[in-house]
């Protein structure tokens, strides 16, 4: 195969018309790759050289001692990239062109080696996956800390009761700890629905080629090994053009961002004064300029907000990728500077999250006594009736007239003396109080999951049993992209 790398059109053509108006060579670099871009993929693009050349080494392909000299080069260029030393320079093509250009200042004509048995196709999608599979540890790592923000508050609140929501209306009591506990719960999902994108994403596309494989005897389960990619994509053809990961990653990013703006939205309205519920400190909130009484919670707004953006990201995605054809097109590398910005996000509002978890102040004597009001604990006293064999429609209307009873009098169901319940029936008795007591409300839903103290307890146990056995995990991740990378760093 040629050794020729990417190159842009000539500035001077003896087939142009004369006259015609060429792009310079920065135009065209402009329109081709973003620095972020490059920049971000630079590390990943040493990386993957490395294990290739190696490769080469050990099949044969080439002399070890060229193998050698030219993964020496290689370790020179990602030294100097961590000390700072920039590799893009103006006349270069793209990343790959850089390090080409680079290693050749190094070790001469050997730097060719590096473009054998490989093309820029398949190596720009080794590149992408080596990046992102390092940014997803990231989004596991900042997921764990918020999930263990919310496991921390659910045992803090493991006793505190408050009014219970449907339709936005009071509905039944429910402890403050299962409201922290069903956030994390979608948190845990966030985690599984992006490991099992990792899964998928890790599969080595490199020695692909342009679409079709190569004549040289490449071993390319050697360079997933040296990599740590678990396989190797099966078909040359899909290796160069699938970029379903980048959606699916899209997707997950997407989710995690409409949990933590539904949990912000929900923050904001008990923020209000009408529910006061919770507050943040001062040093969280920003003060109205024109009416000095107002403490905007606008970090809260920014995290019930911020969320759009990666759903927007995914939208262009799936709009991009969804007229080609099944090979590579320069369009495939459209969505990274949409990725970058998808990374950046995801992560910003994890740890805007996990920095305002904390902070917040809660009212837990009013949410107490809203619990309540507008006798969150009728159900109750239906259940109770319709366990003494009264007839569930007839039940309902008995405690539909309890009800408007107690609210003509400003009284709530415990405030009702045992002479006033047998008025309506001679059903209830004294343990009608067991029934409709706050307490007991709370802990008589006693069903797996249910909101229920000793309920609430359990599933604390098992949500920081998953917290622990989802930190091995990563920390297994981890060590393996250590021993992948060989522990040295680009930056």
């Amino acid at each position: 195969m040629s050794t020729k790398g990417k190159q842009f059109p000539s500035e001077a053509s003896s087939v142009d018309p004369p006259g015609i108006l060429k792009p310079s060579f920065d135009q065209f670099r402009r329109f081709w790759q973003s620095p972020e871009v490059e920049r971000m993929l630079l590390c990943a693009d040493i990386e993957s050289n490395v294990a290739h050349v190696k490769m080469l080494g050990e099949t044969g392909i080439i002399a070890k001692q060229v193998s050698a000299d030219v993964v020496a080069g290689l370790e020179q260029i990602r030294k100097e990239m961590a000390q700072g030393v920039p590799v893009l320079q103006d006349g270069d093509v793209d990343i790959h062109s850089a390090i080409h250009r680079r290693l050749g200042d190094i070790v001469g004509g050997m730097a060719d080696v590096v473009r054998m048995a490989k093309s820029h196709n398949d190596q720009i999608a080794t590149d992408i996956r080596l990046w992102l599979r390092d940014v997803t540890i990231d989004v596991y790592n900042l997921l764990l800390e918020v999930r263990f923000k919310l496991l921390q508050l659910a045992e803090r609140d493991i006793d505190v009761v408050m009014p219970g929501y449907t339709h936005m209306q009071p509905a039944v009591p429910i402890l403050l700890a299962h409201w922290w506990l069903a956030n994390e719960t979608r948190m845990a999902r966030d985690f599984s629905r992006l490991s099992d994108f990792y899964k998928r994403m890790n599969v080595l596309p490199l020695g692909a080629c342009q679409l079709a494989g190569t004549t040289q005897p490449i071993d390319r389960q050697l360079v997933a090994t040296y990599l740590h990619f678990d396989a190797v994509m099966e078909n040359s053809l899909d290796a160069v053009s699938d970029r379903d990961y980048l959606i699916e990653f899209a997707s997950a990013a997407s989710i995690i961002g409409v949990h933590l703006s539904q949990m912000s939205s929900e923050l904001l309205l008990w923020s209000t004064q009408e529910f006061s519920f919770v507050r943040l400190p001062r040093s969280f909130v920003f003060r109205s300029q024109s009416m000095p009484q107002k403490r905007n919670p606008e970090l809260l707004e920014i995290l019930r907000s911020r969320p759009s953006v990666l759903n927007g990201r995914l939208s262009q995605f799936l709009n991009e990728l969804k007229g080609l054809s099944v090979s590579y097109s320069q369009d495939l590398q459209e969505c990274l500077p949409g990725l970058l910005d998808v990374v950046e996000n995801v992560k910003f509002i994890l740890e805007l999250t996990d920095v305002l978890l904390p902070a917040f102040k809660f009212d837990t004597v009013r949410m107490q006594k809203l619990a309540n009001a507008d006798m969150t604990n009728s159900g109750h006293a239906i259940d109770y009736l319709i366990e003494r064999d009264v007839p569930p429609d007839k039940a309902m209307k008995l405690v539909d007239q309890i009800l408007d009873y107690c609210r003509e009098r400003s009284k709530a169901l415990p405030d009702l003396t045992l002479n006033e319940w047998i008025q309506f029936s001679p059903a209830f008795n004294e343990d009608i109080y067991n029934y409709v007591s706050l307490e007991n409300a709370v802990d008589s839903r006693i069903s797996y999951g249910g909101t229920g103290g000793l309920q609430v307890q359990e599933s604390l146990t098992r949500a920081v049993e998953r917290l622990h056995a989802d930190k091995a995990y990563i920390d297994a991740l981890s060590v393996k992209r250590l021993c992948c990378q060989g522990e040295k760093t680009c930056s």
